[in-house]
């Protein structure tokens, strides 16, 4: 891929937006300013929120709260160009993976909410006794400038430019507070006197030259639904740009109970042979995913601690399309030598994993796309 690496100057400077006041079910938008260059923006999740329920035992869902009631986060440029389209829980990983770091994730129940909505547990979303009141403190970052590259090789190159754009979108789409609990969980769980807002905390360039033009490092999200054992099933990669890689979540279809929260877990076990082609039968890499997730833990040099016999790395999956942490070494996908690309998956036998409902595989794909 042409894509020429500059060293940008490295002063910064960071604001704090208007927050938003999360609302379930609903889409909240926040503009971005537009007199600037961003390098990343800090989302932080906090406050508190009564759960109520006569019966039944309520579980919450293994992921983060951030990612259970805000599924989906867009950044979108001049109405239709969208930089990012990703889930919370992505994020959390490639901080990890990149960083070596487990973005804060807190929660508590008790009474009243916990001192200046700062829980003291590490966990994800905990239901109390009935009317306790639940505390939340989540953050994760969203990056512009593509992380898996090293300074001076790239890095810099993906910064996102608002100055002089017509318009600047931060979206959040919302789901309901029903979300948090395990699938299959059926406790008539009453959610009250909610005190959630969002933070947003720019990570800004200061003294870029106004000649620079920069690529966007897009992230698209998606997921695919497998209801029995498959082979070799075509998963549509975007072309036209250049990946540098696609990280895959995978969870099995197990349906959970009444009472707990075991329904659709992360799973390691339900994706098996992978393999990325380019035409139908460029072979770019196959492996297995057990062989990745070893990859990856090798590659990045993390290890994710275990709680219940469960990591945070479960599921996970990373390609990573970048030699040497360079963006010039992105795989070029660009028409007309590319008419397609795919990524070939099995996911494995029903004795391995439940297909009692569908397994599912989310994918979000890494492109570089070149300014035009």
């Amino acid at each position: 891929m042409a894509q020429e690496k500059v060293v940008y100057p490295q002063a910064e400077r960071q604001r704090k937006l208007q927050a938003l006041t999360f609302q379930e079910n609903q889409i909240l938008s926040r503009d971005l300013p537009r007199d600037t260059v961003l390098k990343s923006l800090q989302l932080r999740l906090s406050g508190s929120v009564v759960t109520t329920f006569g019966s039944g035992t309520p579980v919450a869902d293994a992921q983060s709260t951030f990612d259970n009631i805000i599924p989906r986060i867009d950044v979108i440029i001049n109405g239709s160009r969208t930089v990012k389209s990703v889930r919370p829980h992505m994020m959390r990983i490639q901080q990890l993976f990149t960083s070596g770091i487990l973005a804060e994730r807190r929660a508590s129940a008790a009474a009243a909410a916990a001192t200046d909505n700062l829980p003291t547990v590490d966990q994800g979303f905990v239901y109390g006794t009935t009317t306790q009141r639940t505390t939340v403190a989540e953050t994760i970052v969203l990056p512009f400038e593509q992380v898996y590259c090293a300074l001076g090789m790239g890095r810099e190159s993906t910064w996102l430019n608002l100055k002089g754009v017509a318009s600047a979108e931060l979206r959040l789409t919302c789901a309901s507070f029903s979300s948090l609990l395990g699938f299959g969980n059926t406790a008539p769980v009453v959610y009250s006197g909610s005190t959630f807002i969002i933070d947003i905390i720019t990570k800004e360039a200061q003294d870029v030259p106004p000649q620079v033009v920069f690529s966007d490092w897009k992230q698209t999200y998606k997921e695919i639904g497998f209801s029995a054992e498959t082979q070799d099933y075509a998963i549509d990669i975007n072309r036209g740009n250049s990946l540098s890689g696609i990280m895959l979540f995978a969870k099995d279809g197990a349906a959970g109970s009444s009472t707990t929260a075991t329904g659709k877990l992360a799973s390691n076990l339900a994706l098996t042979k992978l393999s990325l082609k380019v035409n139908g039968q460029t072979d770019i890499k196959t492996t297995d995913f057990k062989s990745l997730q070893a990859e990856n833990r090798a590659q990045f040099g993390v290890l994710a601690p275990m709680g219940s016999n469960v990591s945070l790395l479960d599921g996970i999956g990373y390609l990573n399309l970048l030699a040497r942490n360079d963006i010039t070494t992105a795989l070029d996908v660009r028409p007309p030598l590319v008419d397609n690309v795919q990524l070939f998956v099995n996911t494995n036998t029903a004795s391995n994993v439940s297909y009692t409902n569908p397994v599912v595989v989310g994918v979000m794909t890494e492109e570089i796309v070149l300014p035009r």
